[in-house]
């Protein structure tokens, strides 16, 4: 299972359930005994997490919350991020990755030992990371950030900001954010004259559902996303059945876990219109489309590009094509 399914799939529906059996982190935490200038922070959990103090010993876990970090300038601030982080943080995030300590895999679960040698004062993690409610233990707080929205990651991004007395920096990301995500829509608006029916594949037929961030890309990059007429999940796993029925224009796939001769191959497939018309095609850099982070932007251009790819992007968006 590659790295989509793990992250992305825990950031669905089942977030309480893997809460609990993953994290074991309760509704509410305290770090420390609560200061005059204490900040509370309700986490995407709905977990209410209390910091002394904005913090300024940081361990990330997910490429995510890596590229959330560095883009609030916290890389002199983390001492610690996963090895998940290493592999598959996409450029310009990955060049800023030098230097910082590696505390090891994060799934099935993390190393605590790793973790408490760094010393952090906060912990930025994802749902179904086993072993986080040891920390607890520690006093080390964890906040969990899992959005489901374009709108839900402008939030982590303030959330991360609030949390490390970065309030400023977080408004300038998302500010930024916001005019790159309009300047790709409107791009679309004028050039896109029609919308294909898109079958988005993460590996083994799972999918963006309506509930996710992805579903948001997908519209926004001038297709229509199948998998809203089949489920309300987040990250659904379809069959094949559902996929042939709704004969998608276009299938778009992560090659890291799997290829266009197994999609093609797949029984009843051949009756598809993206695999009749050869409209198979690969992401050409996956990490940008599966963060729900700063790289949403590049995610965008990436997915106009693969649907639509008549159009010219901008010159600072176009790499991710």
């Amino acid at each position: 299972m590659n790295k989509v399914i793990k992250t992305l799939h825990g950031l669905g529906v089942g977030l309480g359930a893997l809460l609990l059996a993953g994290c074991g982190i309760g509704s509410a935490q305290s770090a420390h005994p609560l200061y005059h200038h204490a900040l509370s922070i309700v986490d995407d959990a709905g977990r209410r997490v209390i910091l002394p103090r904005p913090a300024n010993r940081i361990v990330t876990i997910a490429p995510s919350n890596t590229e959330i970090a560095l883009d609030l300038g916290l890389k002199k601030n983390i001492v610690g991020t996963d090895a998940m982080s290493f592999e598959y943080t996409p450029s310009p995030w990955s060049h800023e990755l030098k230097g910082l300590h590696n505390i090891g895999p994060s799934f099935p679960a993390v190393s605590i030992e790793r973790i408490i040698a760094t010393k952090p004062n906060l912990v930025l993690a994802i749902p179904g990371v086993k072993g986080l409610s040891q920390l607890q233990h520690f006093h080390i707080p964890v906040i969990i950030l899992s959005p489901q929205s374009i709108p839900g990651v402008y939030h982590d991004i303030q959330i991360v900001g609030e949390a490390t007395g970065r309030t400023h920096q977080a408004e300038q990301v998302i500010s930024h954010l916001k005019s790159q995500l309009d300047t790709l829509r409107h791009l679309v608006q004028k050039g896109a004259h029609h919308r294909p029916t898109v079958f988005l594949d993460l590996g083994q037929l799972y999918t963006a559902g309506p509930d996710s961030y992805l579903n948001n890309l997908i519209t926004l990059a001038g297709g229509q996303n199948i998998a809203t007429q089949f489920t309300h999940k987040a990250y659904p796993q379809l069959t094949s059945e559902q996929i042939i029925k709704a004969n998608p224009e276009d299938i778009v796939y992560d090659p890291e876990d799997v290829t266009q001769h197994i999609i093609q191959t797949l029984p009843g497939f051949q009756h598809i219109q993206a695999v009749r018309d050869h409209h198979i095609i690969a992401m050409t850099q996956p990490s940008y489309i599966d963060q729900p982070s700063p790289a949403l932007a590049m995610g965008l251009a990436e997915l106009i590009h693969l649907i639509h790819p008549h159009l010219a992007l901008p010159h600072d968006l176009s790499q991710a094509g």
